[in-house]
Order: C-alpha cells, then sequence, then structure tokens
C-alpha cells in the first residue's frame, strides 16, 4: 500500500501520466502537444476559416513549418528559438503575444517548457490520436506477485506501477456479486443467489455468476436503459404541446436486442437504415425508431422548412455523438474550431437524413407517420386463424351462392301493396326502465286536453325555451328497447306555438351514443355546423299552430336496421314545443314479394333508404333492357344474397359468423400496437451548405457522404444512410468500437477511459490508458462486435474485482480513481435506486417490455407546461402492477421529466446524453425519505422482513440488512438497528395513529395479518436501511 511519505512524488508522477505534461520522456505530440495548440490558438489559426485571424495554420504540419509571407516561420523544427510560435509565446510584448492576454487564456512555465522541447526535439508530428485507427499494442508483461486475470490486467497493472500505487485486495464475495448484479442487470441480488455463490468454493465460481447475469432478460432492460439515454427516447413529442408519441416498441427492441447479444455492428446498422436493408423485417423496421426520438413539434407558425433542417441536424449532432464520440454541431454554423470537420462535411452528413417522409408539422400525433403495425406471436396467430377460417366461410356462402339456382317468378307483375308497420313508443307515458331527465325540474311536462294541444291519446309533452339556449327533455335506459325494423323511419309529432315558435327542435336517438341527430330550423342545437349522422338537417321548422309529422330515415341518422334505442330526446332552441306519438315505422316487401327481383328493383327505385352499395345502385339505374349480361349477373348475384328469403336463410349461419370473424379481424388490427419508423421519400430532397445554419440561406448543394479524414468510404456502398451505417462499423474506422467500449467501461468504472465520453476530438481529454482503450477496441471488432464478451472480460478482470476501499494518500493522488488503483465506487443512477427498493420489497413487476407506465409523482406538475388541447398536461396516475414495474418503463414527459429521477441527475432526453452527471445534493435525501414510493416500499420490505427473515429480531435485523448491502451487518451495525427497533415500537404504542398514517402509504394493500405498531417499527428500520449511503451507492 500507499507510504505517507511518498504522496508529493506521488503526486507528480500522476501529473505526468494523466495530464497534459510528459515530464522528462518522449513527448507525443497527440497527447502532450496537439490539445495544449487546440487549447490556446485553434481559436484564431485553426479549422474554422471563418475566425481564421491570417493564412497561419496550427492544426496542420505542412502549414506550421511553412514560411509565411512574412518571411517568418511558426514552427522550425530543432530550433525553438527560430520558430515565431515560441517567439510569441515568450515574449513580453503584449502587441504580439500569443496567446493574446486579452484571451483569457495562458500557457504555465511547465507547458512552455513542453513545447520548447518538443521543436527542440524535432517538431514531431502526428495526427490527433483518435483520429488514428487503433493498433494492436504489445500486452503489458505481469507485475510480479500482482493478480492478472486477463489482458486488461496487464495495462492497468502496468500504468500503475509507473505511478508508484499498488492494487486492492480483491474485494469479499458479498460485495462482488452485489457489484456484478447492479452492473449488469440494475437490481441487488437476492438473499438465495448470495448464499449460492459464498457456497461456491470453485475458481469458477464468479464466472458462473456473471453468465448468470448475462442469460438474464434483466441484462437487456438494464443495458437498454443506457442506450435509451443515447438514444433521446421519450413518450412525447417535446415542445408545445408535448403530446404522447407510440414509439415504446423501440425500446422493447432494443431490450430484446441486448437480451439476444446482437451483434453492435448489426444493432447499428438496423437502427440508422433498417429500413434499407434488403427485404428488411418488421424488427428491423422497428429498429430504425432510433432517429424517430428527436423533438418534434407542431406549434402553430412554425415553419415546415425550419423543422426538416433542425430534425436533421438532430439526427447529425446524435450520430456523431454516440458512434463518433464528435460534437459536431458546431459545424452547422461554420467550420468546426477544433476538429478537423468542415461545414460542407456537416451538410454531407445532413444529407442522409434531409429526405425522410416525415412531416415537419406532425400534429403532435399519437403515430405520425412512416409508422408499422408491430403484433405480437400471439395476434400473429390469432390472425392467421381468423383469416382462415373467414377464407373458410366465404367458400361455404360462394357454394350456397353458385348452388342457388334462380328463376324469377314474377318478372314483369307490378309492385303492388307494401308492408307497414308503426310502432308508437312513446306517448301518453315513458317506456318501461326509461330514465326520465331533462332541464328543468320536473324535466318531463306531461299535460292534457283542453288546455294543451294533444295528438294522440290524452296526453302530450311540453317545454319552453328561454332566448339562445338549448332546452330539452330525454331518457335512456328503456327496456326492452325500440328494435328498428327495414328501411326504418323515425317519427314524431310536433305542434310550435304560433305565439312563442321555437328557433331550432331536434330529435336525437340513442344506440348507447346520442350521435343520432336530426335537426328542424335554425342550425343551432347539438352539433350544429356538421350535417351528417350526428346532426343531419332536414328543412325548414314546421307549420306553426297546427300537428305535423316529423320524420327522418334511420339510415340518415346512422342507424342501420336491427339497431335497437334506449333512449330518445325531445330538443329545442327557444320557444314553446308540443310532443306526441314518437316512435318507428317501417315499409318492407313481403316475403312473397322479396322473392321476385323485379319487384325489389321496383321497391327500391320508391325506397332510397338505406343507401345501396355504389356499384349497385348504378346498377339499379341502368334500365333493365339495357344491362349487359355481366351487370345482370352481378345485380342478381347482390339480390340473391342479400334480400332473397330462401337464399337469406341458408347464408343466415353463414353471414353471421363472416360478420363477427371481420369484426375480430378488425379488433385485432385495432388492438395491435404501432410504432415509428423511418422511410426515406423517392424523390430526395437537395441539401445545402446552410450561412451560419440558417434554413433560409442556402449556399453549395451538397451530396450525401462521410468525412474521409475519419475513415475512407466502404467501396460500393450507397449513398443512403445504408452507407453511413456500413461506413460506421468497417473493421479500421478509428471511432466507432473506442467510443463504444469506452461507454461500457464507463457503465462499470464511473468514468471512462477517456472521461469526455462524448468528444473524442482535439478538445476532449485524453485516455488514461490509451493501449487498453486500442487493445478493447480491438478485440471487440475482431469477436464480431460481441456485447456481452466485451463486458464479461471486463466484470472477470482482476481491475473490477478490487476492493473499492481508499486510503488518504490514494485519494490524494487519485481521487477520480482514473489509475483504477482500487475498484469501482460511486452512486447508483436514479433508475437503479427506485428498482432495489422495488425489488427487495417483494413489489417489483418484471414483467419484460410493454407500454410506459405512469408511477406515483406529485400531483400538477405537468399543468404548468400544459398548453391547452395537449393530452398531458394532467398527470394521471396509473393503478396496480403498473406503479410497480422497472423505472425504465416510466412514461417520460420531455418537458416534465420524471421528477425523482430527474432529482437523481437522469437527463430530459430532449436531446442525446451519454454521460449523466452524478451530485449529491439535500434533494435527493428527501426524495429517499418522503417520496411515497420509497415509504410504501419500506411498509412492504417490512412484511417480508417479518414473514421470511426468521423468528428473532436479530434474524430478521439481519435478513433485512443482507437483502439491501449483501454483506452481514457487524455487531455495531446489528446492535444499533436492534436498538432502533425497540425505540420505534415503544414510540409507536404511544401513538398507533403513528402507525396507521405510516402503514396507508401507496396503493399496495397492507397485510392485516400483521400488527400495525411492530410493522410500523419494521417499517421505519426498513426504511432507515434503503436510505444508508451504502445503500445507494455501489462499491
Amino acid at each position: 500500500m500507499t507510504n505517507p511519505k511518498t504522496l508529493s512524488t506521488l503526486l507528480l508522477v500522476f501529473s505526468a501520466t494523466c495530464c497534459v505534461s510528459a515530464a522528462d520522456g518522449e513527448i507525443n505530440f497527440s497527447r502532450d502537444i496537439l490539445p495544449l495548440l487546440s487549447e490556446n490558438c485553434f481559436k484564431c489559426h485553426g479549422p474554422d476559416k471563418a475566425h481564421r485571424e491570417s493564412d497561419l495554420r496550427l492544426d496542420r504540419h505542412e502549414t506550421a513549418i511553412a514560411k509565411l509571407e512574412s518571411g517568418q516561420t511558426a514552427v522550425v523544427p530543432g530550433k525553438s528559438g527560430q520558430s515565431e510560435l515560441f517567439k510569441r509565446i515568450v515574449t513580453g510584448d503584449a502587441d504580439i503575444k500569443m496567446p493574446p492576454p486579452d484571451s483569457g487564456k495562458k500557457l504555465t512555465d511547465a507547458q512552455i517548457e513542453l513545447i520548447r522541447k518538443w521543436i527542440d526535439g524535432g517538431a514531431q508530428w502526428t495526427g490527433h490520436w483518435a483520429f488514428q485507427p487503433p493498433t494492436v499494442p504489445k500486452t503489458p508483461s505481469p507485475v510480479k506477485e500482482w493478480r492478472a486475470n486477463n489482458p486488461i490486467d496487464h495495462f492497468v497493472n502496468t500504468r500503475m506501477a509507473a505511478a508508484n500505487l499498488m492494487p486492492e485486495a480483491k474485494a469479499a464475495k458479498e460485495t462482488l456479486i452485489r457489484r456484478a448484479t447492479l452492473d449488469l442487470t440494475g437490481l441487488p441480488a437476492t438473499i438465495k443467489e448470495i448464499d449460492k455463490f459464498l457456497a461456491d468454493d470453485s475458481e469458477q465460481a464468479f464466472e458462473r455468476v456473471v453468465d448468470r447475469l448475462l442469460a438474464s432478460s434483466k441484462y437487456g432492460e438494464h443495458m437498454a436503459r443506457y442506450w435509451l439515454d443515447a438514444a433521446r427516447y421519450g413518450d412525447t413529442h417535446g415542445l408545445h404541446l408535448d403530446n404522447e408519441r407510440s414509439i415504446w416498441l423501440y425500446r422493447s427492441w432494443v431490450i430484446e436486442s441486448f437480451n439476444r447479444n446482437q451483434r453492435f455492428n448489426e444493432f447499428t446498422i438496423e437502427q440508422l437504415a433498417g429500413d434499407l436493408l434488403p427485404d428488411p423485417t418488421l424488427q428491423q423496421r422497428v429498429a430504425t425508431g432510433f432517429n424517430r426520438c428527436n423533438v418534434t413539434t407542431s406549434e402553430g407558425g412554425s415553419i415546415d422548412d425550419e423543422y426538416y433542417m433542425r430534425y436533421a441536424v438532430d439526427r447529425v449532432e446524435t450520430t456523431a455523438t454516440v458512434w463518433l464520440g464528435l460534437t459536431a454541431g458546431c459545424a452547422a454554423c461554420h467550420d468546426h474550431k477544433f476538429d478537423p470537420l468542415t461545414q460542407k462535411e456537416f451538410y454531407q452528413l445532413f444529407s442522409y437524413y434531409f429526405s425522410l417522409t416525415e412531416r415537419a408539422m406532425d400534429g403532435n400525433a399519437l403515430l405520425p407517420p412512416p409508422s408499422v403495425q408491430v403484433p405480437s406471436d400471439e395476434q400473429v396467430a390469432q390472425k392467421k386463424q381468423y383469416t382462415t377460417d373467414l377464407a373458410a366461410t366465404n367458400e361455404q356462402i360462394e357454394k350456397i351462392l353458385a348452388d342457388f339456382k334462380y328463376t324469377d317468378p314474377k318478372p314483369a307483375e307490378p309492385l303492388g301493396e307494401l308492408s307497414e308497420e308503426t310502432l308508437v313508443w312513446i306517448d301518453d307515458e315513458l317506456p318501461t326502465g326509461a330514465n326520465a331527465q331533462g332541464t328543468g325540474n320536473p324535466p318531463w311536462q306531461f299535460v292534457q286536453a283542453p288546455d294543451h294541444p294533444v295528438h294522440s291519446g290524452k296526453k302530450s309533452t311540453v317545454r319552453t325555451g328561454v332566448g339562445e339556449a338549448i332546452t330539452q327533455h330525454f331518457f335512456t335506459g328503456a327496456n326492452p328497447k325500440l328494435k328498428l325494423g327495414e328501411n326504418a323511419k323515425l317519427v314524431a309529432w310536433v305542434f310550435l306555438d304560433p305565439k312563442n315558435p321555437p328557433q331550432t327542435v331536434q330529435l336525437q336517438f340513442n344506440d348507447g351514443s346520442w350521435e343520432h341527430r336530426a335537426s328542424w330550423g335554425a342550425d343551432k342545437a347539438f352539433g350544429a355546423g356538421r350535417n351528417n349522422t350526428s346532426n343531419r338537417l332536414i328543412g325548414k321548422l314546421p307549420e306553426l299552430g297546427k300537428w305535423v309529422r316529423l320524420e327522418v330515415d334511420a339510415a340518415l341518422v346512422g342507424l342501420k336496421a336491427d339497431s335497437e334505442l334506449n333512449g330518445w330526446a325531445f330538443t329545442q332552441v327557444g320557444g314553446t314545443v308540443h310532443w306526441d306519438a314518437a316512435g318507428a315505422t317501417s315499409r318492407s316487401l313481403s316475403d312473397e314479394q322479396k322473392r321476385s327481383l323485379f319487384a325489389w328493383e321496383q321497391f327500391r327505385a320508391k325506397v332510397k333508404q338505406p343507401a345501396l352499395p355504389a356499384e349497385i345502385q348504378k346498377l339499379l339505374d341502368v334500365e333493365k333492357t339495357k344491362r349487359t349480361e355481366d351487370q345482370t349477373k352481378q345485380l342478381t348475384r347482390y339480390y340473391i344474397e342479400n334480400v332473397h328469403p330462401d337464399s337469406r336463410a341458408m347464408l343466415a349461419e353463414p353471414l353471421k359468423a363472416q360478420a363477427t370473424l371481420k369484426q375480430q379481424l378488425t379488433d385485432l388490427e385495432k388492438a395491435i400496437p404501432a410504432t415509428l419508423v423511418m422511410e426515406d421519400r423517392k424523390e430526395p430532397r437537395q441539401a445545402h451548405i446552410l450561412e451560419r445554419g440558417q434554413y433560409t440561406e442556402k449556399r453549395d448543394k451538397v451530396s450525401s457522404a462521410v468525412p474521409e479524414w475519419i475513415a475512407p468510404p466502404v467501396k460500393d456502398a450507397p449513398a443512403n444512410r445504408l452507407g453511413l451505417a456500413q461506413w460506421l462499423v468497417q473493421p479500421n474506422h478509428p471511432l466507432t468500437s473506442r467510443v463504444t467500449v469506452n461507454r461500457f467501461w464507463q457503465q462499470f468504472f464511473g468514468t471512462g477511459l477517456v472521461k469526455t465520453s462524448g468528444d473524442f476530438g482535439v478538445q476532449g481529454e485524453q485516455p488514461s490508458h490509451p493501449e487498453l482503450l486500442d487493445w478493447l477496441a480491438i478485440d471487440f471488432v475482431e469477436s464480431g462486435w460481441d456485447v456481452k464478451r466485451c463486458l464479461k472480460q471486463i466484470v472477470m478482470s482482476a481491475t473490477y474485482q478490487q476492493s473499492s476501499r481508499v486510503n488518504p494518500d490514494k485519494l490524494a493522488v487519485d481521487p477520480e480513481n482514473r489509475l483504477l488503483a482500487r475498484g469501482p465506487r460511486f452512486r447508483l443512477d436514479a433508475e437503479t435506486i427506485r428498482d432495489q427498493a422495488l425489488a427487495v420489497s417483494g413489489l417489483l413487476i418484471e414483467k419484460i417490455g410493454g407500454k410506459s407506465v405512469k408511477p406515483y409523482q406529485p400531483a400538477g406538475l405537468w399543468k404548468p407546461v400544459g398548453f391547452g388541447g395537449s393530452n398531458t398536461s394532467v398527470f394521471v396516475q396509473d393503478k396496480g402492477d403498473k406503479l410497480f414495474r422497472r423505472s425504465m418503463y416510466t412514461f417520460w414527459k420531455r418537458t416534465v421529466p420524471p421528477p425523482s429521477m430527474a432529482t437523481f441527475d437522469a437527463p430530459d432526453r430532449e436531446t442525446c446524453a451519454v454521460r449523466r452527471a452524478r451530485t449529491n445534493t439535500p434533494l435527493q435525501a428527501l426524495v429517499l425519505m418522503n417520496d411515497v414510493q420509497f415509504v410504501e416500499a419500506a411498509r412492504k420490505f417490512a412484511e417480508r422482513v417479518i414473514t421470511e427473515g426468521g423468528s428473532s429480531v436479530e434474524e430478521r435485523v439481519t435478513f433485512a440488512f443482507r437483502s439491501v448491502v449483501a454483506r452481514k451487518p457487524n455487531a455495531a451495525e446489528l446492535q444499533s438497528l436492534t436498538t432502533l427497533l425497540t425505540e420505534y415500537l415503544s414510540e409507536f404504542r404511544k401513538s398507533p395513529d403513528s402507525a396507521t398514517k405510516l402503514l396507508s402509504a401507496g396503493e399496495s394493500p397492507r397485510g392485516e395479518q400483521f400488527e400495525a405498531n411492530e410493522l410500523a417499527a419494521w417499517t421505519m428500520v426498513t426504511h432507515l436501511l434503503l436510505n444508508l449511503s451504502e445503500s445507494v451507492t455501489k462499491g
């Protein structure tokens, strides 16, 4: 271990190995000099020509050593005294000093000396390390007596030894299984899993744990959670209305992809261009939801061209961050100030995303196109069965029709009389079961002659309205219902007071819905302005001062034969109106008449409702003698299938089955979930370089192309998103594999080998272990981009398995653990903290995939940002199992992210995030103490402790302690928790109301078999355990 006497030496060594200085060793241009030039010189002498102060460019070797028009040379290799760059750095003349004093930048003496040594040493020049393809580094020799499980440890140990540090001992087995389980599944290890591991003394014990965790479906959920930050996944559009959108199936695809260990190159290609693969599968199309996760709008006044530009810019920035580790966004306005990315190259990347079929103004709709339906296996099987059954039923119907031999028995006989049936439903009283309702009290007013006009029976109903107000009396719930026959008309008698006529009268009919109306007079009643089945405008007001029969074809208000009414409304605007004798009539052919095609044709010439299919009506409109043979056959078939009583009887069951199957197919189609996907236009849009990133200021035309200074284009690759994706995952690409394995490392150690995991450019931090990073990157590619293999290597390393203990010397030398002389230790992410509480409480619902859910959150948070018309302006909490699903399924409203997760540094997901902040604030403690989710979890955890923890207090305390932190409590901890339990029990017995109040937190049922005071006391103990620093920290 470190000796305190060596502390000053260690600090010097650390600065020499982790920062930009190179001490007295070999100077590496990319590591030691380029960052200094980038930070202090590139603003005026770098890639961005718009801000370049002169022809001098210090980002290029050839211009840095070239003689300028002034006769001066910035860098003269081997001669710092003749190098204008060095002379300007050390001069005392403020007018020519570099960097300029007013720039706010200043080189230290050590940095100046480093530049001098570099120039005098020949000014060796290489490109930025991250832009050079990784090369296979030589694996260092083992450090004697230090544990090394795989090559990772050799690289780490060699670096550690150079810094005069030593690794920590291997972590305790309880710590290891807790660490690995949290890291690979985002959930705590169970006591059963811990005990099984403790009992396994074999050398393969930990590897078996790792293999089990990697095979768990929870692994895919946990890995997907990190990826969704990068994908900027959200359940709403963001901006303006911030309505809900349906893209959760993409999340399910990501989970499944990780669980089946899809190779990362395929994972990349399918997300960026799955729709462009040859004969893409449905799941490959779902994968393209990655680039439909961006924020979109439909705000009034927004301009399509502006948002097509914004969406494409967002996708370039996201692609650059996730796969290239570059901050490409500033190149939308000008050449990148530090990296070689030009504005033209930015818009060439932009071109890949500029020709999609999506609409700029997507209506904030749930499924703005393009989208696809994604049936489950069960739904696919159901659809297949319904389709097969329907085909068989159709075949049966066809056979009946083919076997039915028809000859018109009366081909020339006049129609004769029609049968007509009238049913008065409302006369002197309401139908049986009717629930009378209406404006005023009483809602229905029955009146008699001679004081009032009556048309039928002894009574009529009367109502007087005032001004422009709609007034009505109505009923629902009548039983038996009014069943409508063929060609039904709905009728009612009305008497309008000539001294006080209404502006409008309206009849409304309820078959489960009131959207069936007919109006006379001014269009001022319900459904005004529509003139459709929900408010059919029939004509002017009936004649005043006399009884007039109002009638409307049922079909005109959307009611078919066999419809059943349970309600009726008499409605008016102003005036005094009497109503009487309301019901329905039907006119139809007798069965004898129906057996004649000619009789039916004559009938349809008189009765136009319900409307026939357009093609059949067109045939009927042709004179019988002028119809072709095919027209006659078509008309006859329709008649046999739909009218003739004998054939209808034969077809009744098959037609019923057909209707049922069609409805089942329709219902199934509606139930199949859908998701947003990517799709290119047939005719691409032309992309341009945009002056200062303004969509209105188009400059040169550009076509899709990749920055060849990073990697050459893939031979014969298409000039579309598929070609871009193939370019990103070509084996010799310098960035994709490095950036990816660096983020994997970040997941386990809290910080990547490159700390700036979203910036591998010149301004990004140098890797702490460059050879290790390259080894991991090359091994990842050579393994076939095998993610699980890469992760297993990391967690199987001795580096990962170290104890996280740290002494003051190590902490002073390496506070961020960049040299990895101890195991990882940092606060858990928001989702893991909540999921851990749910898991140990037994509340966690382990269903994989599915729609997002809305667990507890403070009421009213959505309202301040909710626009009128937004479907997410009011938070409506879910119930039941949905309250206890893993946090990754929590509904993510972009303008108000889940508050407890935001408190623990979850991003808002409006933009791509590949590295979360990690803070420690009082608010976090308040969430753990007061959030109903954690209090409820503590209550259910307490029930588990009492039920499963043993019979003695000490056994139960140990069970609770191990459930959360894996290890057993020491004697002092056990005594402290036991004492606290006794004190809590005493307090609750003095104040039983306090126990009742505590145990009422949350919606999960309380176990009534538990004594309230005891359960409350244990709840306080478990609540304390969930709040421990050790509980919310991975160590």
